[in-house]
């Protein structure tokens, strides 16, 4: 309760200090020298052309244990449900939806069928 109040403090607080018209107006032009404008253009180039791009010792220490394990972490969590959901969803599969699916069609065949 106290953390709400808090929020609506300083959301209060935030709406109450804003700055005026007249310190947001601007007060002349600046001059930017036009190397510093050259430098802004070219602010997403790199200065060699190139971008070199290394992995390190210690990521590839982190990454190779994450993908080494993967499998059998994986193998664990589908092999832990397989009694639990798996085997009775394929039972109820086989007996039940294709028993229904195979008496259908034998219904069908039977009256419908010429």
């Amino acid at each position: 309760m106290s953390l709400r109040r808090a929020v609506v403090r300083t959301s209060e607080l935030l709406s109450l200090r804003k700055t005026s018209a007249r310190d947001n107006l601007r007060v002349g032009s600046y001059p930017v020298p036009p190397e510093a404008y050259i430098w802004w253009q070219n602010r997403s180039q790199v200065p060699g052309g190139e971008i070199k791009q290394t992995f390190s010792h210690f990521q590839q220490k982190i990454m190779w244990q994450w993908f080494w394990n993967a499998p059998t972490r994986w193998y664990w969590r589908l092999s832990a449900w397989a009694w639990p959901v798996g085997v009775p969803c394929l039972l109820m599969y086989i007996f039940v939806y294709k028993s229904c699916e195979c008496d259908v069609e034998a219904s069908i065949k039977a009256k419908y069928w010429w």
